[in-house]
């Protein structure tokens, strides 16, 4: 029997013997952070602003201002430094009478020189919480740690049997905390909503030290990307004047409209009559950074909401359509005229939200 003795400097030495080799390249970064974490080194830290008055978590200006963005900027670019931020927050139960509490977790992030994209490592009271719903970042290495108090305990009643993942439906959990759901996609997302603060912190700064930082997917076209993602396309500044486009094809005719309403989306027929019944579905879910809108629908998740059981969104309200039929996230109906419309509201509004529409003619002997 061989014996280790593990220490901060020798379980470096030790993975080899401890895990499986093809696991080593995921974990030696994430174990040499943690022991320079405990042992010290190169450790700069960064408090957050607690806001002054309780209310729910959000990663804005106001958590972190432009003065902290610059300095976790200016420290990140440092060889070998350890940024720590500090992330209070309130936890308040639904309890009567119950107070908020103040609580907080710890971010560990310090850059990574092989330029990989990875996950974040959720440590929980020293239980690792894999947590798949959480977008990579390139050139970072990261660690989210909730030590024992409120948080821990908030985030603890959310976790399911295999403490794989925070779910928002938990026994334990659901209707329990104010602010309960936003308070787990505050922590799940923290490290990529941190590092989208530092890279809008002082506009003098040079963002490009920050500027590959997520994880992007290859879009399957450019109708996948959303619009606010498009490159505008630059205009021809040469000498030579720009050729003259042949006359542009008819617009296609619209079959709908879809506008944004506070903490969701309504969608309406179009201004003209429609020329036949048609079907309609619509797809939502919640965007990621980075994501295409096919990559963010495909990420739907049942613990972000329920829209056929009205879980964490108000119960669709749908006017002058046929065949209605809910799903987790899609809306299936059929509309014989232009008047009919479809509201959801209820979202988080901390959070963005991908909405994806298809469209089609109903033959003239179908029922609808």
């Amino acid at each position: 029997m061989t014996e280790h003795i593990i220490d901060a400097d020798s379980i470096h030495h030790n993975l080899g013997s401890l895990l499986p080799a093809a696991r080593i390249p995921e974990m030696e970064p994430l174990v040499r952070l943690a022991s320079d974490v405990v042992g010290c080194k190169s450790v700069h830290k960064i408090v957050l602003r607690l806001p002054e008055t309780p209310l729910k978590p959000s990663w804005d200006k106001d958590y972190m201002t432009p003065e902290l963005a610059s300095q976790c900027q200016e420290k990140l670019q440092e060889p070998g430094v350890i940024l720590h931020l500090k992330c209070p927050l309130y936890i308040k139960s639904k309890k009567k009478g119950a107070v908020p509490v103040e609580s907080y977790f710890d971010m560990y992030l310090t850059r990574d020189l092989s330029d990989q994209s990875r996950k974040p490592r959720f440590i929980r009271e020293g239980i690792t919480i894999p947590e798949d719903r959480v977008p990579k970042v390139r050139g970072f290495i990261s660690l989210v740690v909730i030590e024992g108090g409120p948080l821990a305990t908030l985030l603890g009643d959310s976790e399911n049997p295999a403490h794989t993942e925070w779910e928002k439906n938990a026994t334990k959990f659901k209707g329990k905390y104010q602010w309960g759901p936003t308070t787990i996609d505050f922590v799940r997302l923290s490290v990529s909503k941190a590092l989208q603060l530092m890279s809008q912190g002082d506009e003098e700064e040079d963002f490009t030290v920050l500027s590959d930082i997520f994880y992007l997917e290859q879009p399957e076209s450019e109708e996948d990307v959303p619009d606010q993602r498009l490159k505008k396309k630059k205009k021809n500044t040469g000498g030579q004047p720009e050729p003259t486009p042949p006359n542009p094809p008819e617009p296609r005719p619209r079959h709908y409209r879809l506008s944004k309403v506070d903490e969701g989306f309504v969608l309406r027929g179009p201004r003209e009559p429609l020329a036949s019944p048609r079907s309609y579905e619509v797809a939502v879910a919640y965007d990621f950074v980075g994501a295409s809108k096919a990559s963010a629908l495909k990420k739907y998740h049942k613990n972000d909401f329920a829209l056929d059981k009205a879980k964490y969104v108000d119960e669709p309200q749908a006017e002058n359509v046929e065949n209605l039929e809910l799903g987790g996230n899609t809306i299936k109906f059929s509309a014989r005229d232009n008047e009919f419309e479809v509201k959801i509201t209820g979202f988080d509004p901390d959070r963005d939200i991908i909405v994806d529409v298809r469209s089609e003619a109903l033959e003239t002997d179908e029922t609808i």
